[in-house]
């Protein structure tokens, strides 16, 4: 009662919120629009994106507004107008969603969790429906270039808040991401080459393809080379002597690597292939190695190759059998002072090495009245070896472990759609896992449309996140001490979402959840300044989020939203890196007869506390971009500007105890340019 009594606070104190969802509820509302092609993504009105086909919610296509899930998506046209270059920079602007850098990965955090060091394992990311999770650190902390699909590529990425482990497992508790990049036979032909240049020393260049082939077969294939020098200069503090270059890690930086990526159809059968390599130097690593040194980075390498049949028999019974092969690889070279002394060099090696295989078969068809989705899946882990190995001055194993483990899973989604008016959604799967828990985890939505304007929703879910082969099994005695005493971690969460469309091109939402997380997994350090996850009592999180999203004048695309929410563990203490106000604002105009868009923003996060207690102030950081369109001879060009207040502060890490925050670029622009044949 505790929670619904905070919740309901939240809810008076928004009281400018509550006014607009009283106009929610009792306006007038005109006929409802037809579904529309998403080909059309770069033109759609308010009224045609709320009959977009979204399919992450529920395994098939269907409407924003009958999906059972408070959902954003994200288009293409948005990414280009805004010039978005990274998944991180995209979800930084989406509702609820905040995105931290620790300089050596990004980590996007939402309903108030993102525990430094904890690597969004709470986060689920998918490329067309493929898992991205890897099999040692299940973690899917792929925001930055070590993402190894270019957002280039992107059709749309769909976002749904909340559990989705009725569907998908392991690790979706608080939000699940679905990249859906261009298709083969659905884009037109030709080919792109981008060249993007920026302030921190960015390089990158991108060439693209989209081709018919004979029999009615299609491709689209794409490779990237990218080479970025960071920050020339990021000041630590916390080693400000003259031994340790007076705290400044100087051209500690940069990152550099390639992604390929490749979509072919034909027929029944599509085939999904990508691969992408980041190195990555560390200006301060996972263990106290030698500041300013260049010789420690890391290295990410994520391959995938999928391939699925799909039997569609009519529209609602559908067959769909998909298999796929994945690798990780992780390489970390890193360089300790001899004996915690100058006198010398310790140099350690790590090598992660997962391989897994992934085989899932669903079928809808029509039974009691509705649609039932019917589901079953396994996972064989090949291998899942952690090894760390001293090269020098003397050879040493630190660690070699390789715990394999088996899954399997099947689930059931029965779908009813009472009228125009109402529709219902429940679900439930069970996973079996060979040495980790057995988790069951069921969910229920029900959408409520009183008019065709307007949509209410109610979703109740359940997720787990089991414990990963790092968390368990790591002890180097330099960075992690592992914790085979762990165990999985369940989450309920509640959500109530309203929904109106006030205009033919402007809509309104307000949403409110409520989340407890038991048994959270989170790091801890010991007294000698290891990593070593623990589990805690429970997380709790409550929050209400308004946004309004559309077009103002005929000529201006706005969009605004506002998160209030609050994060505590068990024992009511404050959350590390949870902010308790998130804000965002973006607009696009046209100049120069439509030729030129000038687009802008701003993004607000409150203080959040450190692991250590610290806090860190409020950040308000503003953008402006311009984007051209139709440009002679198939160019495009895009300039923007980053921070461009050039605001101090500073992000909560958890890399090493001495270390509590870093500080983030100041000012930053960059520029890309397109040039398209054949198109």
């Amino acid at each position: 009662m505790d929670l619904f009594r905070s919740l309901a606070r939240y809810v008076m104190q928004s009281a400018v919120v509550l006014l607009v969802a009283g106009h929610l509820l009792y306006a007038q509302s005109p006929s409802a629009t037809p579904p529309i092609d998403n080909q059309t993504l770069g033109q759609l009105s308010v009224e045609e994106l709320l009959n977009l086909k979204v399919s992450t919610a529920s395994l098939h296509d269907q409407s924003i507004a009958r999906a059972p899930a408070d959902m954003t998506v994200v288009l293409a046209e948005d990414i280009r107008r805004y010039g978005w270059r990274t998944l991180g920079e995209i979800l930084n602007h989406v509702r609820g969603f905040y995105v931290t850098y620790d300089h050596t990965y990004q980590e996007a955090g939402v309903s108030g969790f993102l525990i430094p060091g904890d690597y969004s394992t709470r986060v689920l990311i998918m490329v067309n429906g493929h898992n991205m999770t890897d099999n040692i650190f299940d973690s899917a902390s792929y925001y930055g270039e070590d993402f190894p699909v270019d957002m280039s590529l992107v059709d749309r990425i769909e976002i749904v808040r909340g559990p989705s482990s009725a569907l998908y497992g392991s690790n979706g508790i608080l939000a699940t991401i679905n990249i859906i990049t261009v298709k083969a036979g659905t884009t037109k032909t030709g080919t792109t080459v981008r060249a993007e240049a920026g302030g921190l020393g960015e390089k990158k260049i991108t060439a693209t393809t989209v081709m018919d082939l004979a029999k009615g077969m299609s491709l689209v294939a794409s490779f990237s080379v990218f080479n970025d020098s960071g920050q020339h200069d990021i000041y630590f503090p916390e080693f400000n002597t003259t031994a340790t270059n007076n705290g400044h890690a100087i051209n500690m930086d940069g990152d550099r690597g390639y992604h390929f990526f490749t979509d072919f159809k034909a027929g029944n059968w599509e085939i999904l292939a990508f691969t992408g390599t980041r190195l990555k130097i560390q200006p301060i690593s996972f263990a106290p190695t030698i500041f300013n040194d260049r010789g420690t980075r890391a290295i990410d390498q994520h391959t995938s190759v999928e391939a699925t049949w799909t039997r569609k028999f009519t529209d609602e019974r559908v067959f769909r059998w998909t298999t796929s092969w994945d690798e990780y690889r992780y390489w970390g070279n890193y360089r300790y002072p001899l004996d915690g002394t100058d006198n010398g060099i310790d140099s350690n090696r790590e090598f992660d090495a997962g391989d897994w295989i992934t085989s899932r078969a669903t079928y809808r068809f029509p039974i009691w009245k509705g649609t039932l989705t019917a589901g079953g899946e396994g996972k064989f882990d090949l291998r899942t070896l952690e090894k760390v190995e001293d090269i020098l001055p003397v050879y040493r194993l630190d660690l070699k472990v390789n715990k394999p483990d088996v899954y399997a899973a099947g689930f059931l989604q029965q779908e009813w759609d009472l009228g125009k008016m109402w529709s219902v959604n429940v679900g439930m799967r069970y996973d079996w896992s060979y040495y980790r828990s057995s988790s069951l985890s069921p969910r229920g939505g029900i959408v409520y449309q009183p008019t065709p304007k307007t949509t209410l929703k109610l979703i109740y879910g359940k997720g787990f996140r089991n414990p990963n082969a790092n968390e368990l099994f790591f002890s180097d005695g330099k960075q992690a001490i592992g914790n085979l005493a762990l165990k999985p971690e369940r989450a309920d969460s509640a959500q109530f979402v309203v929904a109106r469309e006030l205009t033919k091109s402007l809509t309104v939402s307000i949403s409110a959840y409520r989340t407890v997380d038991r048994l959270v997994i989170v790091p801890t350090y010991t007294p000698d300044g290891l990593t070593q996850f623990v589990n805690a009592n429970s997380f709790h999180g409550i929050g209400i989020s308004g946004e309004l999203n559309g077009k103002l004048f005929s000529f201006l695309d706005v969009n605004v939203s506002f998160q209030q929410q609050q994060s505590w563990l068990e024992n009511r203490a404050t959350l590390a890196n949870s902010p308790k106000s998130l804000g965002k604002a973006r607009f696009s105009i046209p100049l120069i007869g439509s030729r030129v868009l000038l687009s802008g923003g701003i993004l607000y996060e409150s203080e959040r506390q450190t692991l250590i207690g610290a806090t860190v102030n409020p950040v308000w950081l503003p953008e402006l971009t311009l984007v051209s369109k139709n440009l002679p001879r198939g160019f495009d060009l895009q300039a923007g500007v980053r921070n461009l207040s050039n605001t101090f502060y500073r992000d909560p890490v958890g890399l090493i105890s001495a270390v509590d925050t870093i500080r983030e670029p100041g000012r930053t622009f960059f520029v890309t340019a397109t040039r398209s044949f054949g198109r």
